[in-house]
């Protein structure tokens, strides 16, 4: 809101060398004009109370931005202090993730909102690690368990305090209220003061009125946006709090992440040593090994990247084709767009589902793959023969952030319950507990459950016109989306993509 002082200036110069002169043959008679302490009185006093109002609530703001990010801060600090003391070094992938927090927070996420640009994938990234380690030491001793679990929750609540306090508060109506009153009361002074008045003291009157008035107008704005602009938050809290953590960390352990707090890749170290003696750079692709015949673990350790399946496959060629060792990240399936934003692989190339949702988060490529949905159930059950339909009043089991979960939220029946599991293997235990009465997933994976398990059986197939593709980060790198989308198409034309679906599926690809 700088711009409200040239606009006062504006205003006051429109006043006195245009309004002026043409006020006075509007009257009959001889106009003296109004003084000037008859408009100041009442102006001035209601402008002190409006501004005092909105500076309070503009401060208000900026000191709970300050507010959390020194709570932040301080949990981070001493959930690490924590996490040191639980046995057998139990808590230094809770150090490590702490330490990796505490960079992004510093040298990603504070110049990203100091831009505007807003909250950092990377610090998402570290509170998601957060949520996954904690579970792994809930057996240790009870007090540091509790402890840390009750710091974690404090950074949480803390992160979103200061996320939320960044955005400005003021409904833009009120800005452009406050605006329209700053430029009126400096117009109105300029052109009604009393006519023999001196222009230049006029000037000099209402130009300091108007820098007054503009002047506030813009600590308004900086108040009110704490971690942008001149007047700032700035991250030293965290900055100090992250020196100390560094300093404690046993001399020549290592983080999983740079300097920066952006996550380093950690593929198979085999694999990771072969392209980098190869010289070139290779394809770092996120992948979910649970999720055969698309993309699984290699049982024979006959692959180059450890992983095999349709997807893997299809990728595998591409990356051949282009001179380039494809390496395989493991990521589960609902952190994989976190995971290519954050630069911890190149594309996700496991079996990604295009969906809206997605499609705000990545870069799909054109679809590699039509893939309709199966529920399965117990053999000898009578549940979903009837389709999605005959699940009413069912418990559905669906695979987290899978395009399976997507479609069922968006069209189950009604009184139907969806849970969600991680892996197939997670939803037929879950099905055989009877925890849920059928689950859907993509009807490839269906086949491979149902030969894989004979008390499982393929109920129906819903077709959904759901497709499969690769993706990359969102206006990410464009030399990596141009080589998997043309080789997709490089793959289809010179008979690559027939072989491989000939080989998981026994027969001929749909036509185009």
């Amino acid at each position: 809101m700088i711009w409200a002082i040239p606009a006062a200036i504006c205003a006051l110069l429109l006043g006195v060398f245009v309004l002026r002169p043409r006020v006075g043959p509007l009257y009959r008679g001889d106009f003296q004009g109004v003084k000037t302490e008859a408009i100041l009185g009442p102006i001035i006093t209601l402008a002190v109370f409006v501004s005092a109002l909105v500076i309070a609530q503009a401060n208000s703001t900026f000191q709970r931005g300050s507010q959390a990010a020194s709570q932040e801060a301080n949990a981070v600090e001493l959930l690490y202090e924590n996490a040191g003391l639980l046995p057998d070094d139990g808590g230094a992938p809770l150090q490590a993730t702490a330490i990796c927090y505490a960079r992004a927070v510093s040298r990603i996420e504070f110049p990203s909102l100091s831009n505007e640009a807003g909250q950092s994938r990377a610090v998402d990234w570290w509170t998601g690690e957060f949520n996954r380690e904690i579970p792994k030491i809930i057996e240790g001793p009870g007090s540091v368990v509790g402890q840390v679990v009750s710091l974690n929750r404090q950074q949480t609540e803390a992160r979103a305090s200061r996320i939320y306090d960044a955005e400005p508060h003021l409904p833009l109506f009120t800005v452009i209220l406050m605006l329209s009153a700053m430029i009126f009361v400096v117009l109105a002074l300029a052109t009604f003061a009393v006519t023999d008045m001196r222009r230049g003291f006029v000037l000099g009157l209402v130009g300091a009125l108007a820098l007054l008035l503009g002047s506030t107008l813009f600590m308004v704005e900086q108040l009110e946006e704490p971690f942008s602009g001149i007047i700032r938050v700035k991250p030293s809290a965290i900055e100090k709090s992250l020196d100390r953590m560094e300093r404690a960390l046993p001399a020549g352990e290592q983080v999983p992440c740079d300097d920066s707090g952006r996550p380093i890749p950690s593929p198979n170290p085999a694999v990771a040593a072969a392209a980098e003696a190869s010289g070139v750079r290779p394809l770092v692709g996120c992948t979910n090994s649970g999720y055969p015949p698309m993309t699984f673990a290699d049982p024979d350790a006959a692959t180059p990247t450890g992983y095999t399946g349709f997807s893997i496959d299809l990728a595998q060629s591409i990356a051949d084709k282009a001179g380039r060792p494809l390496v395989i990240e493991e990521q589960p399936l609902d952190r994989q767009a976190d995971a290519v934003d954050v630069g911890l692989c190149d594309a996700i190339v496991g079996a990604f589902t295009i969906t809206p949702e997605a499609a705000e988060e990545v870069d799909f490529t054109e679809p590699y793959f039509n893939v309709d949905l199966a529920i399965v159930v117990p053999a000898g059950s009578d549940v979903g023969a009837g389709g999605l339909e005959s699940l009413r009043g069912k418990t559905i089991g669906v695979r987290t952030a899978s395009g399976a979960k997507a479609f069922t939220n968006d069209n189950r029946p009604v009184g139907s319950t969806v849970k969600e599991y991680s892996t197939n293997e997670q939803l037929a235990a879950a099905m055989q507990s009877g925890d849920v009465d059928a689950v859907l997933i993509p009807e490839p994976a269906a086949i491979v459950v149902a030969n894989r398990d004979p008390s499982l059986v393929i109920a129906a197939t819903v077709p959904t016109e759901q497709q499969l593709a690769y993706a990359t980060a969102k206006g990410g790198d464009r030399a990596t989306f141009d080589l998997l989308n043309n080789g997709i198409a490089e793959a289809k034309a010179d008979g690559t993509y027939a072989a491989l679906y000939r080989k998981y599926f026994n027969e001929e690809p749909p036509a185009a």
